[in-house]
C-alpha cells in the first residue's frame, strides 16, 4: 500500500481545493497550496442562541477560522439561522459547520444557513441494528441505491447553494452494511466514506472533504494511509485531478501560528496543510474566584483530507 512518495522524507500531498464560504469575507480554502485551518466546536446547547454567538465570538478572537455547531434535530438546525444572522449582524463572517448525525432532514435544513454540512456515513442513511447478515452483490447494490436516494437531495442542495461538505467517518459508528462486508476495520471506515464520495462525484459535486476519527490513533493513521492509497486510482483516471496536482506542485505554503503557544506551533509545524487542527474548549474555574475562562486543549487532532 503506497500512501506517500517516501516514508522517510516529508512531502506534502497535493489535493483538490475545497472552498468554505467567501474567502474575501473570512472564508477559507482547504487543500491545494493553502495553509492549515484552525477549527473548534461549541460546547453549549444549539437552541441557546446567545451562548452560541458568544462562544463563537470568543473562538474567533483567539484565531479560529471554522466553528462547528452540533445540530442533532431539525429544530436545532433551524436555529442555526438565528445564530448565523446574529453573528453576521455583529460583523463576524466566520464559516459555520453544522454537525449532523442520524437526521437527513436536519442536514437539509442546516444547509440553508451554514457554509459546511458534516455528515457521518455510518448513520446518515442507516440505523444501527447490529444485524449479522451475509450480503450478496445484488443485495449490497440495492442497499447502495437506497442510500443514494437518501443522500442525493443533500448533495444537490449543497451544489446549488455552493456549500462545502465534510464526509466524516467514525470508527465507532460504522453501518451494519459496512460491518458485515468489511468488518470493524480501517478498510471499512475508508469504504464507508468512499461510498458517499462516489455519490457526490456522480452528481458533479466536488466541494467536499474527508475526515477519519478513531479513539485509537493507530487505527486513525492506518485509515488515512489507506484512504490516500485508495484515492490514487481516481487521480490517474480523472484529468481534472491531475491538472490540480500540476498547478500546485511548486507552491510551498507557510503556516501561520498567530496567537498560539509554542507547543501548539510545534504541532502545526508537522501538520500537513490539508489538515484541520481542532481544539475543543473546556471551562475551568479560577481558584478562589468562581470565575471561568477557556483553555485550549491541543490533544484533538483531526486530519481532513480534500478529495
Amino acid at each position: 500500500m503506497r500512501h506517500c512518495q517516501s516514508p522517510y522524507f516529508y512531502r506534502r500531498r497535493q489535493s483538490r481545493e475545497v472552498v468554505v464560504g467567501d474567502p474575501k469575507k473570512e472564508g477559507v480554502t482547504l487543500g491545494g497550496g493553502h495553509p492549515v485551518v484552525k477549527q473548534s466546536m461549541l460546547t453549549c446547547d444549539t437552541m441557546d442562541t446567545a451562548a452560541c454567538v458568544q462562544q463563537t465570538l470568543e473562538l474567533v478572537e483567539v484565531g479560529c477560522q471554522l466553528v462547528r455547531i452540533t445540530a442533532p434535530t431539525v429544530r436545532d438546525a433551524a436555529n442555526l439561522r438565528n445564530i448565523v444572522a446574529e453573528l453576521r449582524a455583529r460583523g463576524c463572517n466566520v464559516p459555520i459547520v453544522a454537525d449532523i448525525h442520524f437526521k437527513p432532514e436536519a442536514a437539509m435544513e442546516a444547509a440553508k444557513w451554514v457554509e459546511v454540512v458534516r455528515i457521518n456515513p455510518g448513520n446518515y442513511a442507516d440505523k444501527k441494528k447490529f444485524v449479522v447478515q451475509e450480503y450478496t452483490d445484488e443485495a449490497y447494490a440495492a442497499e447502495l441505491k437506497r442510500m443514494e436516494e437518501r443522500f442525493a437531495p443533500l448533495v444537490k442542495l449543497c451544489k446549488e447553494l455552493k456549500r462545502a461538505m465534510r464526509i466524516g467517518t467514525n470508527h465507532g459508528s460504522l453501518s451494519d452494511r459496512i460491518m458485515n462486508r468489511y468488518g470493524d476495520t480501517p478498510l471499512g471506515m475508508v469504504e464507508s466514506a468512499l461510498e458517499f464520495a462516489r455519490i457526490c462525484r456522480r452528481h458533479d459535486f466536488h466541494n467536499f472533504k474527508f475526515s477519519m476519527k478513531s479513539s485509537n490513533p493507530k487505527v486513525m493513521i492506518e485509515c488515512y494511509r489507506l484512504l490516500v492509497a485508495r484515492l490514487r486510482p481516481h487521480q490517474k483516471r480523472h484529468r481534472d485531478w491531475l491538472a490540480a496536482l500540476r498547478r500546485h506542485r511548486r507552491h510551498h505554503s507557510r503556516f501561520a501560528h498567530r496567537g498560539f503557544a509554542a507547543r501548539d506551533r510545534g504541532l502545526q509545524r508537522f501538520a500537513r496543510a490539508d489538515t484541520v487542527i481542532e481544539r475543543r474548549t473546556v471551562k475551568r474555574s479560577e481558584p478562589g474566584t468562581g470565575a471561568t475562562h477557556r483553555r485550549f486543549n491541543a490533544s484533538t487532532l483531526r486530519r481532513v483530507v480534500a478529495f
